[in-house]
Parts: C-alpha cells; sequence; structure tokens
C-alpha cells in the first residue's frame, strides 16, 4: 500500500509541478476539464487514485503527453 501512496503523491507532485509551469490555477484546470477544482487538489497531493482516463484529460488539457506525468525527474 505504501508504494501506491508513493506513487500518487510523485504523480500529484508532477500534476501541479506541470500545471503551475503552464500557469494555471487548480481552479483554472478544474474549469477546463470540468472537474471539481477539490478533486485537483486530492489529485497533486496524493489522495485521489485517478483512472486512466482521467490521467489522459489532464494531459490534453496541460499539452503534454501522458508518460511525461510519470516522468518524477523534475
Amino acid at each position: 500500500m505504501a508504494v501506491n501512496n508513493n506513487l500518487e503523491k510523485k504523480f500529484g507532485a508532477k500534476l501541479a509541478y506541470v500545471r503551475k509551469s503552464r500557469k494555471l490555477s487548480q481552479m483554472k484546470l478544474a474549469e477546463k476539464v470540468d472537474m471539481n477544482f477539490n478533486y485537483i487538489g486530492q489529485i497533486e497531493r496524493g489522495e485521489a487514485n485517478v483512472t486512466i482516463r482521467t490521467i489522459k484529460i489532464l494531459a490534453d488539457a496541460l499539452e503534454v503527453e501522458v508518460h511525461e506525468l510519470f516522468d518524477f525527474t523534475f
């Protein structure tokens, strides 16, 4: 279970990093992807287990390839 939590935290940190590099607030990203901004915050804190579909939607909104959200060397 700790491994999954660590992966979720790393993914969330990368999502936040990319979002901020695009100068988007959580609210603006949430509006772009038609999701609740609280959910974006949960993802970024590693509290939510997102689906592959959601990851693709987020990647498209941030104009990055899905694999880039899993590159934790930033």
